[in-house]
């Protein structure tokens, strides 16, 4: 799907789902090195073992009991983590007869973790660039780990794991997941610090032209050497001088009724 999309293959109604960018996304996780859904986790500040990375199961889009179903469940080590993405919407909100989509998440994630004696994990993927502290609040410091991210992270995280790291058989998979990103403008700028270069640097004693030791004279040199052996010019002193002024004609202001224009 991931080519299709580059491609411009698929159509433009499917474009904006975010069910097709968390398939894309998340199946490069799944199917990729395990060690990148690893170093992800632990982006996000879960700390998890590579073993348990190996033996993570992904359950895309399940149903809980009231109806309720989450975009992505994963199952690592000893956390349940439930992801739920957003490109364009918004979270259901709540209603007179229905709980917000959160709370309703957060209720049936929770009963089934305990079930699978799991800790819960609510992470929240959405396209803003800051977090909306106002929105997210309510569900904080609530007795399990919220989470909140962005897709501009995970761009982040791919742009450098191709640039840090050799990916070996992954890193087509991860250059064209990047370029997806990219293309549904979904990177974020990381600043001039973070541009990293491998042209080879090289520091020069000086980075002026030099006549002297060039091997075409016929070049620009500048105009210090080649003025040397001319006459200099000498400022014209006499006009800031005091005599130059008293011998202007004073112009008496008082014979003049109106300076400005006037149309009449």
């Amino acid at each position: 799907m991931i080519i299709a999309e580059l491609n411009g293959k698929i159509p433009s109604k499917l474009d904006d789902k975010e069910d097709i960018l968390t398939s894309n996304v998340f199946s490069f996780f799944k199917y990729s090195n395990r060690k990148n859904l690893k170093d992800y986790l632990e982006k996000l500040g879960l700390i998890v073992s590579l073993e348990d990375c190996e033996n993570a199961v992904f359950d895309f889009w399940i149903s809980y009991e009231d109806g309720t179903e989450p975009d992505l469940i994963i199952i690592c080590g000893d956390y349940y983590l439930l992801f739920e993405a957003k490109l364009y919407s918004d979270f259901s909100p709540k209603t007179k007869t229905v709980d917000s989509q959160i709370e309703r998440e957060i209720r049936m994630g929770q009963l089934t973790a305990k079930n699978l004696d799991k800790e819960f994990v609510y992470i929240a993927l959405t396209a803003e660039y800051y977090k909306n502290k106002l929105k997210y609040s309510k569900y904080e410091n609530s007795g399990f780990p919220f989470i909140w991210s962005n897709w501009q992270t995970i761009a982040s995280f791919i742009n450098d794991k191709l640039e840090t790291e050799s990916l070996e058989r992954d890193k087509e998979f991860a250059f064209d997941l990047f370029s997806l990103l990219v293309k549904k403008r979904l990177r974020s700028f990381t600043g001039l610090v973070n541009i990293n270069s491998n042209l080879e640097k090289r520091f020069l004693k000086t980075i002026f032209y030099n006549v002297k030791t060039s091997k075409f004279k016929g070049e620009f040199s500048g105009f210090i050497d080649n003025l040397d052996e001319f006459k200099k010019i000498r400022p014209f002193n006499k006009f800031m001088s005091k005599p130059y002024f008293s011998t202007l004609r004073k112009i008496d202001f008082k014979t003049y009724s109106i300076i400005f224009y006037h149309d009449n």
